[in-house]
């Protein structure tokens, strides 16, 4: 073979061996850098959707014990009207805080679950509030709070590629026996 062309030869063989590692390189480097990143925003969404989640906890837990104390049904302990909106204003102002990290970091699922949520939450706080209602729609109130927390844990693992599914039901009772559907409302 001619010299020159077993020398060009040898130059492409090279040219395109280098090519070849340079994009395999550059690939695999791409790979690695997508794969930290969204590692990164998926730690930052648990802590969004958790924090989220605590505190909306913390004012429903604060709701339950106003709403004990106004003579609804719950297990919860009653607590002092007066420290009790206190504590529930505090818990909405923090609420506030926290839910602009589920806007920014949240899939629209879960941003939309973590809406229902909260005004479900919202809803069941009006006796805690002195809004005076039905212990039956105190009771259904409840029940849909429950279930839309569920809903938002749902959406949350799922964006976060959790293994999605329906949550097991809880196996505790969290109002007192019968539920106090047949229990008179308040006085207001």
């Amino acid at each position: 073979m001619n010299p020159v062309v077993q020398q060009i030869l040898t130059l492409v063989a090279v040219v395109l061996g280098a090519g070849s590692t340079f994009a395999a390189t550059t690939l695999t480097e791409r790979a690695k850098w997508r794969r930290s990143q969204d590692a990164r925003w998926d730690d930052k969404r648990l802590a969004a959707y958790s924090e989220y989640a605590n505190v909306l906890k913390q004012y429903v837990q604060v709701s339950y014990r106003l709403a004990a104390a106004r003579g609804y049904p719950a297990v919860a302990l009653p607590i002092d009207i007066e420290a009790g909106l206190q504590a529930l204003a505090e818990a909405e102002a923090e609420k506030t805080v926290k839910w602009e990290s589920v806007l920014l970091l949240g899939s629209p699922g879960a941003v939309a679950a973590a809406r229902a949520w909260n005004r479900a939450a919202w809803e069941l706080g009006w006796p805690a509030r002195g809004h005076v209602i039905e212990h039956s729609e105190y009771v259904r109130l409840y029940s849909e709070m429950g279930r839309r927390r569920n809903d938002f844990y749902e959406c949350a693992r799922a964006d976060l590629g959790v293994i999605s599914g329906e949550l097991p039901p809880g196996d505790r009772p969290w109002l007192p026996p019968g539920g106090g559907e047949n229990q008179a409302p308040p006085e207001a």
